[in-house]
């Protein structure tokens, strides 16, 4: 499996209130958009997408205990503890947004599970998970806290200690029947380089002889650019489309191929799905299949249709380039041609009238025609009947 417990580190959201940056990537490699309120159309892919949210968490983790789309409720991806210093301190809230977080319910709350979308490597991505779900326990705490704080008072507002309740339990405000829900976060890299970040909260500490007595944690991560072509086809939702055209993007012959193999996946491509591949591979092919004429009857878009029409396109526009470098290459050939034949004219030109010179000179010198017709013959390589053409002359 290209998902695992302890793969791939992506990166977390920024803090609480930071603002978007216009870039792809923020700074600690979440998707611009991420680590706000915000929603990105990566993010959209999951928070909107039930089937798709459900078939990621039960491909990757939830193999032996499948969860169905229609048991995921949306909870807040606003995580908030208020934990107590100090008496003389008060308190702290802690802050952290997750990307997509829904609660599995069977006529009750039973795991809360969390997507966060990564397209850079973050080097203390075990920790940022690990951030994310202790705010979570902590916040369920609080509440377990506070709940029994008001019942824990009588009318007049005095605390009393309830019959039954130990003084562990009454100090702690947490019952030995009280319980807390699991929270389970999944990481999507979507990176092309490969991992090379820790995995493991333990793979970020200093060698030391007692690091193994540490309490430690385990990544979920699917590493969407390197799942195998089976891993691939394991999905039916239009994570398939997604996730096999963002592995392929940069190879445009295995993406072809793969188009082809799956035709009934890009048939009727979502407009979510659509913009959250332009959003992961900026291909400029995708801003062309956007326009109107390929919208499907259910409201989607024809790629498969698209990318025929704009490879056609190419091909003929390679077509009429070709003929125009070769005519532009046969009128350089004939200019070329012309300067030699001019170059040879001028030079023949120039050799008459050396010879004619040289002539004239010999006849001034006293020799008769029949010397001068062997002295030209010799020097200048002539025949009898050229050298005569001169002598005449």
């Amino acid at each position: 499996m290209t998902a695992q417990k302890n793969m791939e580190t992506p990166r977390n959201m920024g803090d609480a209130g930071e603002e978007v940056k216009k870039k792809t990537t923020t700074g600690d490699g979440k998707i611009a958009g991420q680590g706000t309120k915000k929603d990105t159309v990566t993010t959209l892919l999951f928070k909107t997408r039930n089937e798709n949210f459900a078939e990621v968490f039960n491909r990757t983790v939830l193999a032996d205990a499948p969860v169905s789309p229609g048991d995921l409720m949306d909870e807040d991806i606003k995580e908030t503890a208020y934990l107590r210093l100090a008496k003389e301190y008060g308190g702290t809230a802690l802050v952290q947004y997750r990307d997509v977080a829904k609660s599995v319910r069977d006529g009750r709350r039973l795991v809360i599970l969390g997507v966060e979308n990564q397209d850079a490597i973050n080097y203390q991505m075990p920790f940022r998970v690990l951030e994310l779900d202790f705010v979570n326990y902590a916040r369920q705490i609080r509440v377990i806290e506070e709940k029994h704080n008001i019942e824990w008072r009588d009318e007049g507002g005095s605390r009393h200690v309830p019959a039954g309740i130990t003084d562990g339990e009454y100090m702690s405000r947490f019952l030995k029947s009280d319980k807390i829900l699991p929270c389970i976060t999944l990481v999507l890299y979507w990176g092309e380089q490969p991992w090379d970040g820790p995995t493991r909260l333990s793979e970020m500490f200093a060698p030391s002889p007692w690091a193994s007595l540490a309490w430690d944690l385990e990544m979920n991560i699917l590493d969407v650019r390197r799942m195998d072509e089976k891993e691939l086809c394991s999905y039916n939702s239009e994570l398939r489309t997604v996730f096999g055209f963002v592995k392929y993007a940069r190879d445009k012959d295995k993406l072809k191929h793969f188009i082809e193999s799956n035709t009934e996946y890009f048939r009727d491509v979502s407009g979510i799905a659509l913009n959250a591949i332009d959003e992961l591979t900026h291909s400029p092919e995708l801003q062309k299949i956007k326009a109107s004429k390929y919208r499907t009857q259910g409201g989607g878009f024809d790629m498969c249709l698209g990318i025929q029409e704009m490879m056609k396109d190419s091909r003929e526009e390679g077509r009429e380039e070709g003929r125009e470098e070769g005519r532009e290459e046969g009128r350089e050939e004939g200019r070329e041609e012309g300067r030699e034949e001019g170059r040879n004219q001028g030079r023949s030109e120039g050799l008459k009238q050396g010879i004619w010179g040289a002539v004239e000179l010999l006849r001034e010198a006293g020799m008769d025609d029949r010397t001068i017709a062997e002295k030209i013959m010799r020097k200048y390589g002539l025949g009898p009947e050229a050298a005569e053409s001169y002598i005449g002359k």
